[in-house]
This record gives C-alpha cells, sequence and structure tokens, in this order.
C-alpha cells in the first residue's frame, strides 16, 4: 500500500543516494514527467511538495479559465485523468472548474502514479562530468546521471521596478495570497487587467474588501461560456477548431505539432510570443459581473507616482486622481530568470546558455548542460506558449522521456 501523503515527510529513510533522474518541482508538469519516465523503469526521485504553487499561491474559491478536459495530468496509460479522479471521488465535472478540485486531483495523481518522492527542498544542484550531485535542506545528498527542472511560478513573480521603493506591509502581488480575509474592511488597490488582477479583485470584493481597480488598457473578456458546447455549427468548427487552450487554428497547432515552435527562428518565436502566443490581459466571461459594478474600476489609467503613508498608500493615475488605499496587489504576471531559482549553483548558472534570462533549449527540452532540463513556464521562449498550460504536461513528459531514456541508454552503452 502507498504512503499516505502525510507520511511522506522529509525523516522517511532514503534508501539509495544515486537515482537515474532526479525531478525539483511537484507541480502538474513535474508530476508527469515522473510518471513517464517511472513507467520506463528508471529510478526517479521527485522533490517538492506536491501542488504548492496551487494550494499556497493561488486563492481560495478561484475557477479556472481552462476547460476540464484540458486539465489532465499526463500518465503514459492514461489512467490517472481528472475523469478517472471524478468517478472515483463522486464528483461532478463542471467547468470552470474549481481550483480545490485540481488541487485534490494533483495530490490523488501524485499518490497513484509517482513513486518515488521527497518533500524535503533542493538546496544546491552541481554537476560533475556526466553526473549531478544535489545537496538537500537537510544536508543529504544525492547524485543522478540526469536532471529535470520544474520550478514553480512563485520564483518568477514580476514586481515592476516602479514599485520597489514601497515596503512588504503595502505591496503584494496576486501570487502572495491564497484569501484575502485579511483585507476585509480595508481599501485595496489592485494593479492590472489579466484573469489573475480580475478574480483577485472579484475574491478580494466578495470578502469584504473595498476594491479598487486599475488597468492601462481597455478591459477584454473572452466570449463564449465557461464550458466548451458539446454541439458547434459546422463553419464554426472549421473556423475555431477545437483546441486546449482556447479554440482556433494557432492554439491547434500548437497542440498538435507541440515541438514544432523550438525549430524556429528566434525572430519568429519572438514574434509570436509577443502577439497570438502572448496571450495577452483578458478575463473569463464569467467574472464580467463580479467585477463590472461590483469595483470601482479606473481603466485607461497608468500609475503615476505612489507615497507610502503612515496609514498606507497614496496613489496618482495619469488622470491626475489621487486614490487612497491600505495595501497594492500587483496583478503584473511572472516573468522567467533562471537567476531567481536558488538552487542552481553558483558554478552552473553560468554554464547555462540563455536568452533573456531564460534557458536555451533543445527540441528536448535540454539546456547547453548535457543532461539538464527545463519544462513548463520556464521554457516557454524556447519550447512554444503550449507549455505555460497544464494541457502541455503530455507533450512535455514524452519528450523529456525520451531524451532521458535515450541519454542513459547510450551512457550504460558507453560504459559497457
Amino acid at each position: 500500500m502507498r504512503k499516505s501523503l502525510e507520511m511522506q515527510q522529509t525523516t522517511d529513510a532514503v534508501l539509495t543516494t544515486q537515482y537515474d533522474v532526479a525531478i525539483v518541482g511537484a507541480g502538474p508538469y513535474g508530476l508527469a514527467t515522473a510518471a513517464h519516465l517511472s513507467e520506463q523503469g528508471l529510478n526517479v526521485i521527485v522533490f517538492g511538495k506536491p501542488m504548492q504553487l496551487w494550494r499556497e499561491h493561488m486563492p481560495q474559491g478561484m475557477l479556472l479559465r481552462s476547460f476540464w478536459w484540458a486539465t489532465n495530468i499526463s500518465d503514459p496509460k492514461k489512467q490517472h485523468g481528472l475523469e478517472q479522479f471524478c468517478q472515483m471521488s463522486d464528483r461532478r465535472l463542471i467547468d470552470p472548474l474549481a481550483r480545490e478540485t485540481v488541487i485534490d486531483y494533483g495530490l490523488w495523481f501524485y499518490q497513484q502514479a509517482v513513486p518515488n518522492t521527497d518533500q524535503t527542498y533542493v538546496r544546491t544542484i552541481e554537476h560533475q562530468e556526466n553526473s549531478f550531485t544535489l545537496t538537500l535542506e537537510d544536508k543529504r545528498t544525492i547524485t543522478c546521471k540526469a536532471v529535470v527542472m520544474a520550478p514553480g511560478l512563485s520564483y518568477y513573480v514580476h514586481r515592476p521596478s516602479e514599485y520597489s521603493h514601497l515596503s512588504p506591509e503595502v505591496l503584494s502581488h496576486t501570487g502572495d495570497h491564497n484569501s484575502f480575509e485579511r483585507f476585509a474592511g480595508k481599501s485595496v488597490v489592485i494593479i492590472g487587467g489579466g484573469q489573475s488582477a480580475l478574480e483577485t479583485a472579484a475574491l478580494a470584493n466578495e470578502s469584504g474588501v473595498n476594491v479598487q481597480l486599475i488597468t492601462r488598457s481597455p478591459l477584454i473578456w473572452i466570449q463564449g461560456d465557461a464550458a466548451f458546447p458539446e454541439q458547434r455549427p459546422f463553419l464554426e468548427r472549421v473556423r475555431y477548431p477545437k483546441a486546449g487552450i482556447a479554440p482556433g487554428w494557432f492554439n491547434w497547432r500548437l497542440e498538435h505539432f507541440p515541438y514544432l515552435f523550438q525549430s524556429l527562428p528566434r525572430a519568429r518565436k519572438d514574434r509570436i510570443l509577443s502577439g497570438k502566443g502572448s496571450y495577452g490581459p483578458m478575463g473569463s466571461s464569467w467574472l464580467k459581473p463580479r467585477v463590472i459594478g461590483q469595483v470601482d474600476l479606473h481603466e485607461l489609467q497608468r500609475v503615476e507616482q505612489i507615497r507610502e503613508r503612515d496609514n498606507g498608500v497614496e496613489v496618482t493615475l495619469s488622470n491626475h486622481k489621487v486614490l487612497n488605499a491600505d495595501h497594492i496587489i500587483l496583478g503584473t504576471g511572472y516573468r522567467v530568470d533562471i537567476n531567481r531559482l536558488p538552487m542552481l549553483h553558483a558554478n552552473l548558472l553560468p554554464r547555462i546558455k540563455t536568452y533573456r534570462d531564460a534557458p536555451i533549449l533543445s527540441s528536448s527540452f535540454e539546456a547547453s548542460v548535457p543532461g539538464l532540463y527545463f519544462i513548463g513556464f520556464t521554457s516557454v521562449l524556447s519550447c512554444g506558449p503550449f507549455y505555460r498550460f497544464v494541457v502541455g504536461t503530455d507533450a512535455a513528459a514524452r519528450q523529456v522521456t525520451r531524451a532521458v531514456s535515450r541519454r542513459l541508454l547510450l551512457t550504460s552503452k558507453r560504459r559497457g
């Protein structure tokens, strides 16, 4: 019988200090890749707390913008999908999907499909010749032949420099909160117009917070219902084919040719990532009635000046209006910067070739250091916007598994 989640703590005995592969990160990408690699008979270990980002950095009551059928964590035999979990736990599959359902599903997947885990954090990762050494927070060390990095978004929180003079008492990011009760009865300014900022505004308002929302651009609302329609007119199906990210040929191509993006010239990648692949600020249709008319909206306004006062902050907008609030929450998104991954040793980090602080990866998600792979959000600049979403776990896990298996086989032959 598998250990329960509670039993799998850092005090678990580690039977060996040598593995084929170590995966750093236990979110959907890390868990999916572990399931695929383990199926190949490799000795794999996952470090991290399962679904930690979802449990600690996403707010209670949050609903997913993605369709439920695009939220499956990939496993090689397709035995541990969201539909199987909901059937087993007697839950209804309905869009928009609740954050709590995704967390419970991820923990179930972790217990069912990932055989070897350790919730200890990795302190440092070093590389010597053909192997890696990982030193853990409890000072244990392990060695492995390949490392798969699947870090969570919390490492990449983007706080624009113009807010750097503010203290943590008056400034935070949407990724810092899993509830808003501590702001009840207070005034909070939220800056941003994307899904995260809009949902934060809605949830905070519903928690008794006086919300003022500032957006530089007009709010854009996604058309259509939360659930994908079972029946669509033929012409609509031709113009907007079904895809996990959202209907449309661009998203359909990303999903059906998931490794094509990596082969494109850098200039074309950049055009895609700043255009259709940017998935710029917009909000789900079901959020609109929870925001419009419910919170104080300052649309098409820029923040010109912010002053921290004894009783909070004073915000001056481009229309010269002055807002007073107790706190500011930034909905300014995330930016990859591997310099912010503290576990990458100072001798390893400079050897990883980068572009705009993101690792330059091959079509198999491998960095310039042989045997080091990056998946999920970290891989987007090299491998495409598809990997911003849970629906990309299948393509990433399969490709990394093929590459790692091939690498270990070649290494074994050379030694033989």
